[in-house]
């Protein structure tokens, strides 16, 4: 499942169900995924859905070490 999806996954062409976003993000942030998807030889979707669940992620642990 897509939603699922990390940077390690990103070679393994993890697939599933999606919906459309638009968001508009700064020149050189665009430019970083664009570079990424091509070393990576994936699409700049699967860049970006790993890239946010790894942020999520992240920012999870980080809520779950304040509430302690």
């Amino acid at each position: 499942m897509r939603s699922q999806l990390r940077i390690a996954d990103l070679k393994r062409g993890t697939k599933g169900p999606s919906r459309l976003m638009n968001v508009r993000v700064p020149t050189h942030v665009a430019e970083a995924v664009d570079r990424l998807s091509r070393q990576l030889d994936v699409s700049k979707t699967e860049v970006i859905v790993a890239l946010l669940n790894e942020g999520l992620t992240m920012a999870a642990k980080a809520a779950g070490r304040r509430r302690k």
